[in-house]
């Protein structure tokens, strides 16, 4: 029977390995090259237009950001709540999302309009970059339904009072 020692030099063994210098390299090489292959993915749909894709991907990035030991390459998407981004818009262009109903009412409880946001089908735009096996489940499984209250418009006061 081997004996493992869980410490080395102070620290867990998996950190004591993660930080070696040939394994730091070889993550950071790692990261760049699915960074590249991501930011080819990603500007190829931009170039490709929307073409049959109920999906815009006109404000997303690819960025690195680096923890302690792990690596990670993200897809940001800046686009603002007005031009229909949320902060799962990265998330729905990797993955997908299902099909949603949509009410909007007034302050006073009346709807103002109703209308269904359509399903897509995920980009995979990460997942191919790192060679990943895509999920084919993207997007919501139960049937959502979002409700968009409309704020009361203020009353611009005076100045002085």
């Amino acid at each position: 029977m081997i004996k493992w020692e869980k410490r080395v030099n102070g620290m867990p063994l998996e950190r004591f390995l993660a930080v070696m210098p040939g394994v730091r390299e070889e993550l950071e090489w790692t990261q760049f090259e699915i960074m590249v292959r991501a930011e080819e993915n990603l500007n190829a749909t931009k170039s490709s237009g929307s073409k049959g894709r109920s999906v815009d991907t006109s404000h997303a990035s690819i960025t690195r950001e680096s923890g302690k030991i792990d690596q990670f390459v993200v897809m940001e998407d800046k686009s603002s709540s007005r031009q229909g981004g949320s902060p799962n818009s990265a998330l729905a262009i990797e993955l997908g999302r299902g099909a949603y109903d949509v009410t909007v009412v007034s302050p006073d409880g009346d709807t103002v309009n109703e209308y269904t946001v359509g399903a897509m089908s995920g980009l995979y735009i990460l997942t191919d970059a790192a060679n990943l096996p895509r999920r084919r489940k993207g997007g919501s499984k139960s049937k959502r339904h979002v409700k968009i209250r409309l704020k009361k418009k203020q009353k611009k006061r005076k100045r002085g009072d």
